[in-house]
This record gives C-alpha cells, sequence and structure tokens, in this order.
C-alpha cells in the first residue's frame, strides 16, 4: 500500500467506526429499583450481546415474572365473584370434566359438588354471561352457603391436580372456565380483570379453606427493561402459561406493546361458532403486533403447552426457527413452570429469576436463587466471568409483594404482611446452597444434582435436539 494512501484510509476507517457507533448507540438501564447486581448484568447483557450482526431475542414468563403475581389467578377470581360464565349447567358439567382422570384423588367428587353447585346457583340466580351479576345481585348469591362452597372447590381443585402432578390437565382445565364466550367477550373478561385488580393493594380472603391473592402490577421496571432490550437490538418474546387473550391485554394495558416482538401463551380451541371450546389446540399460533395497533397471528404453530417442558417445545416450534434455529440470548423465570426453557439452550448467556421467597429446594424458582447467590458470592461471577466458564449467569430480582407492587433494590423480597426480607423460603434452601457452597460445585453440577427430571411423556414434549 502507498504510503501517501495510509492515513486517508485510518481516517476512512474512523469515520465508519464512529458512525456504527452512533448508530448503534447503547442504551442502559436507569431505573433505581434494581438489584445492583441484576442492573449491571442487564446493563452488561446489552453492552455485550446487543446489536449484534445475527439478531438476539429474549424470552420472558409473564405471571410473577413480567408481572408481580398472577394475572390468570385474579382473572379466576372474578370471575368466581362476578359469576362471570357463559355455560348453561349442562355444558358447564361436560367442560368440567374434560380429560379429568375421575378415579383418582378423589377427582370425582371435587367435578360432582362443583357441578352440583353451578346447576343449584343457575337454577337461583342465573342465566350467567361473560358479564357477570351486579355487586347487589352477588350480595345475594354470596349470602347463599352453596356459592361459597363452588367458589372454594372451584378454586382449589386446580391447586389440588398441580400437587397431584397433573399439570397439563390443570393448566388447561383454569382456561375451560371461558368456553361458550367469544374471543371478544374473553377479552372484555380479561379487561375488566386487568383494570379492577392492577389499581388493588395486595390482599388475600379465602374460600372454603383456599387461600387467594387479588391484586398485580406491571412495574416500570419490566417497561424500561423491554424498552432497552428493545432499542439494544435484542427481540422480546413472551411465553406464558397463561392464557393468550389475558397477556395481550396485559401487554397493551401497561404500554408494553411497542417493545414486544411477539407472544406464545395457552391456546385453546373454538368450536364450529367461534366459541371457546374445551380443547387445547396444538396449531395455535403466536400473536405478533400489528400496524394497525392490534395483534396478528404468525405462520408457526407453537405445537405445545406453554408450560414447563412445553416451553422449551414451544421456543423450539414458533421462535427459534426466526433466528436460525438459535435459542434465546435471556431468560426470565420465577418458578418451575419456568426451569427448563431457562437451563436448555445453549445460546443463553443470562438468566433473572424473579424472587418470590416461597420457592421450596423442590422448585425451580429455589435453586435457581440459591445458583444466583453462589455465582455471585462464591465464584465471584459478573456476565463475561460466568460465559468465559461456559455457564449462564444466574441473577435473583427482589421486589415488594405489598400494596401496589414494586421491584426492590436487593436480591431479598418483602413478601405480603412482612416487614423482614427474605432472600430464601427457608432453612432447606440455606442448607442446599451451604452443600453447594461445601463441595464447591461446578453450575452445571448444581443443575445437575439437584433439578428434577421430568419424563418425555410429557404432553407436546419433543425429544430435544444435540443443541441444547
Amino acid at each position: 500500500m502507498r504510503k501517501d494512501f495510509i492515513a486517508p484510509t485510518i481516517f476512512a476507517v474512523g469515520i465508519i467506526l464512529t458512525a456504527v457507533t452512533f448508530c448503534h448507540r447503547i442504551v442502559l438501564l436507569e431505573h433505581k429499583d434494581w438489584a445492583p447486581d441484576v442492573k449491571q448484568g442487564l446493563n452488561d447483557l446489552v453492552t455485550i450481546y446487543g446489536n449484534a450482526p445475527e439478531k438476539q431475542y429474549a424470552v420472558f414468563d409473564f405471571d410473577n415474572t413480567s408481572s408481580v403475581f398472577d394475572i390468570t389467578e385474579n382473572e379466576m377470581c372474578l370471575q368466581l365473584m362476578t359469576m362471570s360464565f357463559e355455560m348453561t349447567p349442562e355444558r358447564f358439567s361436560e367442560v368440567m370434566a374434560t380429560d379429568i382422570p375421575l378415579e383418582k384423588a378423589n377427582y370425582g367428587n371435587y367435578v360432582n359438588d362443583i357441578c352440583s353447585a353451578y346447576t343449584d346457583l343457575y337454577g337461583k340466580y342465573g342465566p350467567f354471561t361473560y358479564k357477570g351479576l351486579s355487586e347487589e345481585e352477588m350480595n345475594t348469591v354470596k349470602a347463599d352457603p352453596v356459592w361459597e362452597q363452588f367458589a372454594g372447590k372451584m378454586f382449589s381443585f386446580y391447586s389440588v391436580m398441580e400437587s397431584n402432578g397433573d399439570i397439563t390437565i390443570a393448566y388447561n382445565w383454569d382456561k375451560y372456565w371461558c368456553c361458550g364466550m367469544t374471543d371478544e367477550q374473553e377479552r372484555d373478561l380479561a379487561r375488566r380483570s386487568h383494570e379492577k385488580f392492577s389499581r388493588t393493594e395486595t390482599c388475600t380472603g379465602e374460600w372454603n379453606g383456599r387461600k387467594y391473592t387479588l391484586g398485580f402490577t406491571v412495574t416500570e421496571n419490566i417497561r424500561e427493561l423491554w424498552k432497552v432490550l428493545d432499542a439494544n437490538g435484542i427481540d422480546v418474546w413472551v411465553c406464558s402459561a397463561s392464557g393468550t387473550t389475558a397477556v395481550l391485554e396485559a401487554i397493551d394495558m401497561f404500554g408494553l406493546r411497542p417493545y414486544c416482538t411477539g407472544v406464545l401463551a395457552m391456546t385453546i380451541g373454538h368450536d364450529a361458532q367461534g366459541r371457546l371450546s374445551n380443547f387445547y389446540d396444538y396449531d395455535g399460533k403466536a400473536f405478533l403486533p400489528s400496524d394497525d395497533g392490534g395483534w396478528k397471528q404468525d405462520s408457526l404453530p407453537i405445537g405445545a403447552q406453554t408450560c414447563r417442558q412445553g416451553k422449551v417445545t414451544a421456543i423450539l416450534n414458533a421462535i427459534a426457527p426466526k433466528y436460525g434455529g438459535k435459542g434465546p440470548v435471556a431468560c426470565f423465570m420465577d418458578s418451575t413452570g419456568d426451569f427448563n426453557f431457562c437451563t436448555e439452550f445453549a445460546d443463553t448467556k443470562l438468566v433473572v429469576c424473579f424472587n418470590r421467597g416461597n420457592r421450596k429446594i423442590t422448585d425451580g424458582g429455589g435453586l435457581i436463587a440459591e445458583t444466583a447467590i453462589y455465582e455471585r458470592d462464591v465464584l465471584g461471577y459478573d456476565l463475561r466471568k460466568a460465559n468465559e466458564a461456559g455457564d449462564i449467569l444466574f441473577l435473583l430480582q427482589g421486589r415488594d409483594d405489598n400494596g401496589l407492587r414494586s421491584l426492590r433494590p436487593s436480591n431479598a423480597t418483602l413478601t405480603l404482611g412482612a416487614t423482614e426480607e427474605k432472600l430464601f423460603a427457608g432453612p432447606e434452601n440455606w442448607a442446599q446452597y451451604r452443600t453447594m457452597c461445601d463441595s464447591s460445585m461446578t453450575v452445571k453440577q448444581i443443575i445437575e444434582v439437584f433439578s428434577t427430571p421430568f419424563t418425555e411423556d410429557y404432553p407436546g414434549y419433543r425429544s430435544i435436539p444435540s443443541q441444547l
């Protein structure tokens, strides 16, 4: 190269690099209510992996991750508190028995009692519709002891099935409560629930011995995070075990839509009249923001229930093909239902677990909480060190469950009614954490030794490709 050409060439390269830097200006988190290590890890993520030549994406769970508390549980409560149903007693009895092994664990008695109570209430106070009864009408209904039996058993049956391992049945069953509704009627129900309970300070109640929690929110932190990821060229996806409509309405209500690439959630089928029906639609698609301010269906079938292992399948089917088959660069979780998709992809560099302060050692959220503190305090990891070691950086974000709810600048959480923060659920978590420390375990060993495997007969489960 001629010497007189060197200087202009260097100058030109400098201009190009400056232009690229200007075009890809890094946007960082600034909100104060992040745990310091979580904020640093997320800012490192967008600095190191943002605006990459190969597009990256992040995947968020919704309930208790994107939101504080559970939008589905709040909507279930609203249905019971207003008798917002679109089913005759005959149809209700058929729907409530869908796929239920009636001979198991007293399931048959639950279904019979629920259906009998609904029939009784429908005869006295019906017909019921998706709009629900007025407050005055419900005062009369709630005074009837049959209603408390109905509400208590309806709400507790889901937990009974979950505790007995029938997760896949339970995750469909609570969505079937909307059977008979049109999509617009279901949207109306979701809007009413979101509007009511997002303004409700966190409180608990009890029906027939079964406790429930009312109130939820999407914090300013989450809005900032989605915006920062999007601004740094990292697409934001949701993969949730809530119903699709409930998630889409929450995203719209809290102003998250401009930063959302797409949503995968539970897809319940429709009957010939276009009303929600009692079967799961494995051909259901993801929803993407449309130019007209609404949502449009994608072309790739999800092919799974979007819970537990099914989230991995859903990501492989409906998201990864858009990114050359790669997994997410970052994942966001709170519980066992998210454990698989947060630990099985080789491409994942960072995971944030939102701390509920009640996750035991048998729960994926409890194990990841312990691992996050172990990585920080024992291994001394930041994002670069973790990734150079071949590990995911696990981070733990605390929250305040009281009042209108928020995140806190701590790894620990103030659970409802508590005056002292909790890092882990209890003594068993601390004992497991000490085992990690005493044995100088690697992160890989921690995940392999302490995680609870699931069998491959899980509905919607696919064998995991070698890339994971």
